[in-house]
């Protein structure tokens, strides 16, 4: 018998003489459908066959009708019609003693929204990874399909792709007996739905870089709410848990694992030499003159520019170069201050020579920064000023650290006198300029994406091992989450009725929803009445379920 979640072809619902009839686009045939199975497919992308037959049975009152209509729609399938093949069917050349990993679509997705430097690195785990375990990759269909198919199969990758204008469950392309889900790149609403009843271990990529918007620290604080016991953050630097450390009932969900660094390339080189290149490309004799920093902002434009002026009015004997890798470069180099975004492969293969032109570096651990400039520029033996939360684990003697408070949403105050003392105090000392650098080789020197892809396996064996409860197929599937209010400036607890589209509900009808599929309505009254203070609102909530 047909099992779901399935794929679904392009289909069209309509009624004519009272008849309903579904045509399927992909196939070009016209099925008359009764109302059961309109409403199994109008479910049945993103739901189990249990869950579907334990909704529909009480709106049909048997079973019976269910497992009939079942059975009609496997004839309908075998045909080819309706569902599309299986993805998860997938041979590939999976071999048994290797973990079969699955990587959400959004780090492809996001690929035109997401700093280069980042796509950079997850594209390098990725292939990594695949020389130690089955990676299938969820692609949409483009032009492309095939050059890229056969690029990432010579990687070791297996892509499974899907038309983006099919209704489709998430789960619907992780491989039979998948060890893992990896995502790297935030999740779709899609996923997160799934990823509350899913029971496979799920490793979420906590990038800091993309952390730098508001949005993107929402969607962190909402899956912190949806966290299994089973699923984990993965976080690229060693100081982002920190801010979320007032949210998460147990910090043991976060995990530290860096990206690689090639350390054949990002490596110590003539600094003399480097200089006078850099000069040259810019066409600016002066970076010769003066003592040149290199500064990691890890802020927004117009706070980047803010902090540089700052900077500089505090330090005119320096030269400044910004080194960042934004979608959107739209700076402008002066005499003193200068821009590099990294933004494209020529640019990443110049990065080694432009950080060995620097004398220092000032990187802030905050969100937003990226700790692969931090590595790559540490390689290259350039000592390091960090103002921020605290001190990197990466590099925590290797740097000299000046500490501000801790802000998730609240704007940051760059500690710019201090900053400044820090650099005089740096370059009036060759010596200690020496011995950080020195101690930055050293600490960097074993991150490898050799060591980032089995520090992830291993946490997914980890995670494996962990027994897993099976969820309630509940009537109604809510999902809480936190969520920062812009405007109030607080952070708010939310809860949704899980559907295609998500409907909000109030939390304390959310909380009655939950308790009610387990609990007597005397003990849910007992318990509404203690956290809503008010015996006439639980009464209310309740009469609505009951």
């Amino acid at each position: 018998m047909i099992q779901f979640p399935r794929n679904l072809h392009n289909l069209h619902q309509f009624k004519r003489e009272g008849q309903q009839f579904v045509a399927d686009l992909d196939a070009g045939v016209v099925v008359p459908m009764t109302e059961v199975a309109c409403d199994i497919l109008k479910v049945c992308g993103t739901s189990d066959t249990e869950v579907i037959i334990e909704t529909l049975a009480d709106k049909y009152g048997s079973r019976f009708k269910i497992l009939e209509t079942f059975v009609f729609l496997t004839k309908l399938s075998e045909m080819g019609i309706l569902f599309s093949s299986d993805p998860s069917d997938l041979e590939g050349s999976q071999r048994p003693d290797r973990m079969k990993i699955y990587v959400t679509p959004g780090v492809f997705e996001s690929r035109e929204t997401t700093p280069f430097l980042l796509s950079v690195a997850n594209h390098s785990l990725i292939t990594v990874l695949a020389q130690h375990a089955d990676v299938y990759l969820a692609l949409p269909e483009a032009e492309n399909s095939q050059e890229v198919e056969e690029d990432l199969r010579v990687q070791g990758v297996q892509p499974i792709f899907f038309k983006n204008e099919r209704s489709f469950s998430p789960a619907k392309f992780i491989p039979k007996d998948c060890d893992g889900i990896l995502a790297l790149a935030p999740l779709t609403v899609g996923e997160q739905i799934y990823l509350k009843f899913n029971t496979i271990p799920v490793i979420l990529r906590l990038s800091n870089a993309a952390l730098i918007s508001h949005k993107a620290r929402n969607t962190a604080l909402e899956r912190c709410a949806a966290l299994k016991h089973f699923d984990t953050f993965a976080c690229d630097a060693s100081w982002t848990q920190d801010f979320f450390s007032g949210l998460v009932p147990d910090m043991r969900v976060f995990h530290h694992i860096p990206y690689g660094v090639d350390t054949s390339v990002f490596k110590p080189m003539n600094k003399t030499a480097c200089k006078h290149q850099l000069s040259q490309a810019l066409g600016n004799e002066a970076i010769l003159q003066k003592p040149l920093i290199g500064v990691v902002p890890g802020l927004n434009s117009h706070e980047t520019l803010r902090f540089l002026k700052k900077l500089r009015s505090a330090n005119p004997d320096f030269n400044w170069l910004v080194i960042h890798s934004s979608l959107m470069d739209d700076f402008e180099s002066d005499g003193c201050v200068n821009f590099f975004n990294i933004a494209s492969q020529q640019d990443k293969e110049a990065s080694p020579f432009i950080f060995n032109a620097l004398d220092a570096s000032v990187f802030p651990t905050i969100l937003g920064s990226s700790p692969v400039l931090l590595h790559e520029i540490a390689a290259c033996g350039v000592p390091t000023i960090v103002w921020g939360y605290a001190v990197p684990e990466d590099i925590s003697g290797a740097c000299r650290f000046v500490q501000v408070p801790p802000s998730l949403f609240d704007p940051v105050q760059p500690p710019v006198a201090s900053i400044s003392q820090e650099l005089k105090f740096l370059l009036e000392n060759p010596d200690d300029q020496k011995r950080l650098g020195q101690e930055g080789l050293e600490a960097v020197s074993t991150y490898t994406y050799e060591a980032t892809a089995q520090r992830i396996l291993n946490l997914f064996e980890e995670l494996r091992n962990r027994p897993v409860r099976q969820s309630n197929p509940a009537k109604r599937r809510l999902l809480f989450k936190k969520h920062y209010n812009l405007v109030s400036g607080e952070i708010e607890s939310e809860a949704y009725v899980l559907s295609r589209i998500p409907t909000p509900v109030d939390i304390e009808q959310a909380i009655a929803m939950t308790l009610l599929e387990e609990h007597t309505p005397m003990e849910v009254r007992t318990v509404l009445q203690s956290i809503c203070q008010e015996p006439e609102r639980a009464e209310k909530i309740l009469e609505s379920f009951l």
